[in-house]
């Protein structure tokens, strides 16, 4: 869909300094130094000039020297790097020219013959990277040389080489019944067959018969227009070159053929015969291809037509296409760009350029000569793909273009997405937002007489301004006929150039636009400046000229109309942008571009006095985007971004696409960056959310065609040529959120179904304005599958937040905004104060399942009212399934109240679509309708056996007994529990042993306890099951008190005991009934209480009920209680008792509390030193600990030790997790449940030299405190105790043991528990490292030191 346009065009035209009047015989681009050779030569004088045109117009005469007469410049190569001219002649000479750079001076430049070929030369040619000279000499010689003239091949071009059959590729292996023949193959040996039995005296075997399906054989014969020369052509990448000569490939019978050779000289492939093919030969720089012309006759039309034809390296034919050249026309040389993009095509006075896409080739431009001179010669520059130079005898002319889209207006409404491309002299018409015509087609197309250099297309879309050489043709179509009515554009005016132009003063006319539908505008060229014509087309029959504007210099290159073609702007060679008025004719700057632009967009945005400063009366309304040559984009004179490949202004998004593939959008809108001083991000609203609505992947390399606000589309065109229609989100929620604005519902609806919106966005827009139209909502949506699809479908976010988040900041919206919450929030404030509204409830956005549940009930509150009720029962039934949690029971008892079955059928149907059939079957059998019920199972896939027995049977009961039924069977126990109890023992007579019994199975004695509370002996008829069934679950306190409270004194007695509740077990065993039991009660009691340790409530039972005052004392003994001992020694007034029994006591307190204190500093400074040794093991080789090879391992030199995928050798973090390299590669988990028991086994195990050790070690640590905690109370009793039996060096060992143990791990407790990283390192299920938690450091508490004893 691109054109090209013509940015400016630069004439040179060099004067002979060393001998006058010498003509121009060649030149070429100098790509380091910007500048341009040029080659002066004039046949009387046999006299050669150089001079280079510098970039700020200075001049050098490089050389100037006389050559042979009549001799013939082949080949000229400029090697700025080392100051040399190399010249090749066609008899022979290869010459040098060194000149001095400094001082340039053709007297000074030394120039001498390298070398000579004795037998001429008929071509020559310098490799792309100017390593290699290929040479053709006349005696069919192929020579090769490198840069400084060394010989690299030299071979001869046999001409038996053209028959050998060099081409085919043999592949080793099968018969030759099974290799491919060709296409036709079959066929012929049908015909062979057919020729055989046919009767007639021809030999079959050795007949010359035709493939059908390949062209007709060729000859290889001449063209009459061949010139009988021979052309060189290299590969881009320098590898291969060919050579189109001509050969004698049968006696007397010569023919073109195209030899390739490598780099080296070798000889890949010789081309087919073509009849008519001609001297041309260009290879394609970035392909394959190779490029020459070919004359043959065309039977469809009587003539002779010329081809460009196309060879692969190979030799064969690879595609053709006709030039639509007139019969007799002559072309005389090929060229490519340097992207490969475009070829040029040199004729007599002027060039084509051509362009391919989707297999079809364009002819874009046809520039003419100066004064329509012959052209000598044309090059593309060897960098810059849209420049070349066209040079004659007199002259160069440098011609710079550019790539642009004639496409009309993107501004609603008259975004009809039209389109102009350019064919020759056919304009293709296709405006997309009727019709989707992919390239080369189009809906339309128009003709016009001469080749089009420029279109343009005015704002109503239906008038086309084609400019050509010599017209400006004015087009007229009416859209709404152009498809129903198939009316075709019509040709209304033709305006020819003189009107504006003058012929004599060479002025060409460049480009075309129109304003508004009223105005054309024409740019072109006189001999130093530009000059702009206006046209006033009103009347399309009889355009009128206005105005015709000189602009000086700078030069014009780029005349474009604003975004919405209501003015007329154009761009200088400085960058500058200016405003030309259509009325006053005045001119006015409007921004300065960075550098020169080759596509820019004028766009006049809605400015507040508050929002911008403005720095003058106009400028800072008009915004300026430009789009460099290199991408970089520019806003008026700031730099935006860079790497941009196409770029598209709306009303309201700037478009442009990135060479990272993104099609990215700019709010134009309130966007107060664009012309302030913020960073790049803040202007581009970049953002790394993966939903922002402004970025948007699209296929590689894909250029900005149009966009149709209007249908929230955008037109791409990808590298090959196809076109792609997509809808960023950013234009469709664009357009959704305005329809909501509007309360045009239905119209978002549409929008968001079609382009799988999320319909939540109707709700989390605008909740207030949702809820307050709900009835406008329903009744604009109308149909019942919407409403349903809306419902079914909500989400639990708030989609404006999420996915769908606006990036549009409103700010005129948010301050009115928040004025009116100003002004509510002083009434909320006051009704606050007076207890009845929350605020915060208020102001609360409803999200998650509130929101779902809210919008439901909503539409219910509308739904319900009788003139809806019965039109929207689906939608009521919807509304209550799509709830958080569903209203089912609601539902179907709405569906309950049908009369008609096949409505009740259809509505199951539709509720067992929505949710859980098996569900709905138990909530239809939860409120008793046993007729839905059925008919849910029906919809299910139940074994009619599994429901329909049980559904039976509920027929046949009573209500009561049908309620207990179903409960029972859906697992409501308690309230089937309640039915139970109402069914009355005239119905049931054993209906109280039922009850009990149903209690006792399904645990509902809380629950029965509740219903009978008020009738006693049905209460105590549960209360006692409820009591042993306590029993039984060993909950014995309970339990005892329940019998103790029913006066089952003997059952609450065992269950006390084996609470060990002694206290009340003595207290009821001392009950007459009971006391007997006193002494074997007392015992239990003793056992049980030493069991468990309670030694102190044992002793007081033994003392006080047994009457055993020594078993009493020992027992405190054991408890640390020496000072309740004492005292009862002195109660009872047995004192000596304390030296019999409590003395040795003491002593055995002693010893073990020693003992531990003695093992716990042995096990910390054991564990210490092991702790220091594993950390400098792992500090001093690290791999050696983790269970690798150390750094000098004796490992030998031929072994591999690097792991791969496969090995199972414990990796760095395998000790750790179980896992191999590869399982943690790919987060596959192979450890059965076994296995982690295994390994948390090792963990607790701690063995010596494994890796778990230190951990093991630091929590033994920790368990050693928490003994010492327990410890200290006894050990503070039993210092206690020696001290008042005198024992003071015993009480002083202990006090002085405890407090060195303390010491020693507050002094290292640090140390210990400094665990590093790495071994906290763990690797999880699916292969991810994460760290398990720090081990915190304990808290140790100093002893409470005696001061008797601290000395």
């Amino acid at each position: 869909m691109r054109n090209l346009r013509i940015l400016n065009k630069g004439q040179v035209k060099p004067i002979s300094r060393s001998y006058p009047d010498l003509k121009v015989l060649t030149s070429l681009f100098d790509a380091i130094s910007d500048s341009i050779t040029i080659v002066l030569h004039s046949i009387e004088s046999s006299l050669i000039e150089v001079q280079q045109f510098m970039k700020n117009g200075e001049i050098k005469l490089l050389a100037s020297f006389n050559i042979k007469e009549n001799d013939k410049l082949l080949s000229f190569a400029h090697f700025a790097d080392t100051l040399q001219l190399i010249f090749v002649f066609e008899q022979g000479d290869l010459l040098t020219a060194t000149y001095n750079y400094d001082s340039p001076d053709f007297d000074t430049t030394i120039v001498e013959i390298v070398g000579t070929i004795d037998c001429g030369l008929s071509c020559a040619s310098w490799s792309p990277d100017e390593e290699t000279l290929s040479l053709v000499t006349n005696e069919k010689n192929v020579l090769l040389l490198s840069r400084l003239f060394e010989p690299i091949s030299e071979k001869y071009m046999n001409p038996m080489e053209i028959n050998s059959n060099n081409n085919q590729v043999s592949v080793g292996w099968g018969k030759k019944e099974t290799q491919f023949q060709g296409k036709g193959a079959k066929q012929l040996e049908r015909e062979r067959e057919i020729l055989k039995h046919a009767g007639l005296n021809i030999d079959s075997e050795n007949a010359i018969l035709h493939d059908p399906t390949v062209s007709k054989f060729q000859n290889g014969n001449l063209s009459d227009y061949d010139y009988k020369t021979s052309k060189i052509s290299w590969r881009g990448d320098c590898q291969f070159f060919s050579i189109n000569n001509i050969e004698e490939s049968k006696p007397d019978q010569f023919r073109r053929v195209i030899r390739v050779y490598s780099r080296d000289g070798e000889l890949i492939s010789c081309s087919e015969p073509i009849d008519g093919q001609e001297e041309n030969l260009s290879w394609k720089p970035q392909g394959s291809l190779i490029a020459s012309t070919q004359r043959r006759f065309e039977e469809e039309i009587g003539e002779e037509v010329l081809d460009l034809i196309f060879f692969e390296k190979n030799g064969l034919r690879h595609g053709d296409f006709t030039t639509r050249l007139p019969p007799g026309s002559k072309i005389i040389d090929l060229d490519w760009s340097c992207d490969s993009q475009l070829i040029a095509f040199q004729l007599y006075d002027s060039i084509q350029i051509w362009v391919s896409k989707n297999y079809h080739w364009y002819l874009k431009q046809e520039i003419f000569s100066i004064h329509n001179e012959p052209i000598i010669f044309m090059k593309f520059h060897p960098e810059k793909p849209l420049r070349i130079m066209i040079g004659t005898e007199s002259t160069l002319e440098i011609v710079d273009m550019t790539y642009c889209i004639n496409s009309g207006p993107t501004a609603i409404p008259y975004d009809q997405g039209m389109t102009l491309v350019t064919d020759g002299n056919t304009c293709l018409i296709t405006p997309f937002s009727l019709a989707n015509v992919p390239p080369p087609m189009s809906l339309r197309e128009i003709m016009v007489d001469d080749p089009i250099v420029d279109m343009s297309v005015s704002q109503s879309s239906s008038i086309f301004a084609i400019l050509t050489n010599n017209h400006l043709n004015i087009v007229q179509v009416d859209l709404k006929r152009l498809i129903t009515n198939v009316k075709h554009p019509e040709l209304v005016s033709t305006i020819d150039k003189s009107i504006f132009a003058n012929d004599n003063n060479n002025e060409q006319l460049r480009q075309c636009c129109i304003i508004n539908n009223d105005t054309v505008a024409v740019l072109f060229d006189s001999d130093n400046f530009s000059r702009i014509a206006l046209i006033d087309i009103t009347d399309l029959q009889t355009p009128q000229l206005l105005h015709i504007q000189d602009v000086l210099l700078p030069k014009v290159v780029l005349l474009k109309s604003s975004s919405d073609m209501s003015q007329l702007t154009y761009e200088t060679v400085d960058g500058s942008i200016y405003l030309l008025n259509t009325i006053t004719f005045e001119t006015t700057l409007i921004t300065k571009f960075p550098q020169l632009c080759n596509d820019y967009n004028v766009i006049q945005l809605p400015i507040n006095d508050n929002e911008w400063e403005t720095n003058d009366d106009n400028t800072s309304k008009l915004a300026c985007f430009g789009m460099s040559q290199n991408g970089k984009l520019f806003i008026n004179d700031k730099t935006l971004c860079s790497g941009i490949t196409s770029l598209l202004l709306t009303e309201s998004h700037l478009l442009y696409t990135t060479a990272q593939h993104q099609l990215k959008f700019v709010h134009l809108i309130n966007n107060k960056s664009l012309f302030g001083s913020a960073s790049e991000e803040n202007i581009l609203d970049s953002s790394a959310d993966d939903h922002d609505e402004r970025t948007r992947m699209i296929e590689r390399g894909s250029l900005l065609v149009t966009a149709m606000p209007s249908k929230a589309s955008v037109i791409l065109q990808a590298p090959r040529g196809n076109l792609e229609t997509i809808c960023p989100r950013i234009m469709v929620l664009t357009g959704v959120r305005d329809d909501i604005k509007n309360k045009r519902y239905k119209d978002a609806f549409l929008t968001c179904r079609t382009h799988r919106i999320s319909l939540d966005i109707l709700h989390d827009y605008n909740p207030e304005l949702f809820y307050k139209n709900i009835e406008l909502f329903i009744k604009q949506i109308d149909k019942v599958e919407y409403i349903d699809l809306f419902l079914s479908c909500l989400l639990e976010e708030d989609v404006t937040e999420t996915k769908y988040k606006e990036t549009l900041s409103q700010v005129d919206d948010l301050n009115m905004k928040s004025q009116e919450l100003y002004q509510q929030h002083q009434v909320y404030q006051n009704l606050q104060n007076l207890s009845i509204v929350d605020t915060d409830e208020l102001f609360k956005k409803p999200i998650g399942k509130e929101k779902i549940s809210k919008i439901c009930e909503a539409i219910l509150s509308v739904l319900l009212q009788p003139e809806n009720k019965s039109k929207y029962i689906q939608t009521i039934t919807t509304a209550y399934a799509c709830q958080h949690p569903p209203k089912i029971e609601d539902a179907l008892n709405l569906i309950g109240t049908f009369n008609n079955e096949s409505e009740i059928e259809k509505s199951v149907q539709h509720l067992c679509f929505l949710l859980d059939v098996n569900k709905l079957y138990n909530i239809a059998l939860g409120i008793y309708n046993i007729p839905l019920a059925l008919v849910i199972a029906q919809q299910s896939q139940k074994d009619p056996k599994e429901y329909l027995p049980f559904l039976q049977n509920l027929h046949i009961q009573t209500d009561l007994r049908k309620k207990f039924m179903i409960d029972t069977h859906l697992k409501k126990f308690e309230k089937a529990l309640d039915s139970l109890t109402l069914i009355p023992n005239t119905e049931t007579p054993n209906i109280d042993d039922e009850i009990l019994e149903y209690v006792i199975d399904k645990d509902l004695y809380k629950h029965a306890l509740g219903i009978y509370r008020y009738k006693k002996d049905k209460f105590n008829v549960i209360l006692k099951a409820y009591a042993d069934h306590l029993e039984s679950t060993q909950e014995y306190i309970e339990a005892g008190i329940i019998y103790e409270q029913l006066d089952l004194y003997s059952k609450a007695l065992e269950n006390y005991i084996l609470a060990k509740k002694w206290k009340e077990s003595i207290a009821l065993v001392l009950r007459p009934e009971l006391k007997s039991q006193l002494k074997d009660v007392a015992e239990r009691l003793i056992t049980s209480l030493s069991d468990s340790h309670d030694y102190s409530s044992a002793a007081y039972i033994e003392f006080k009920f047994m009457n055993n005052i020594e078993e009493s004392l020992k027992l405190y003994c054991k408890q640390y209680a020496y000072e309740d001992a004492i005292m009862l020694c002195i109660e009872e007034n047995k004192p000596e008792l304390v030296e019999s029994i409590i003395d040795p006591a003491l002593g055995e307190g002693f010893g073990t509390i020693a003992e531990l204190l003695a093992d716990c500093k042995s096990q910390i400074t054991s564990q210490l030193n092991r702790l220091r040794e594993l950390r400098d093991k792992k500090q001093q080789d690290p791999f050696a600990f983790y269970g690798e090879a150390g750094e000098n391992g004796d490992t030998p030199d031929n072994v591999s030790i690097a792991a791969s995928e496969t090995s199972t050798k414990e990796s760095f973090f395998t000790r750790y997790t179980g896992k191999t390299g590869g399982t943690a590669k790919t987060g596959a988990s192979r450890r059965t449940a076994k296995n982690k028991r295994r390994e948390e086994r090792k963990r607790a195990r701690g063995k010596k030299g494994t890796i778990y050790e230190e951990e093991y070690l630091i929590q033994s640590i920790g368990r050693l405190v928490d003994r010492l905690s327990q410890t200290q109370p006894e050990a503070i009793r039993l210092i206690e105790g020696l001290l008042r039996r005198k024992m003071t060096e015993q009480a002083h060992q202990i006090q002085k043991n405890f407090v060195e143990v303390i010491t020693l791990l507050k002094e290292n407790v640090v140390e210990i528990y400094n665990i590093s990283e790495k071994d906290r390192e763990r690797i999880d299920e699916n292969g991810l490292v994460y760290l398990i938690p720090e081990i915190p450091v304990p808290t140790i508490n100093d002893f409470p030191v005696k001061n008797v004893l601290d000395y």
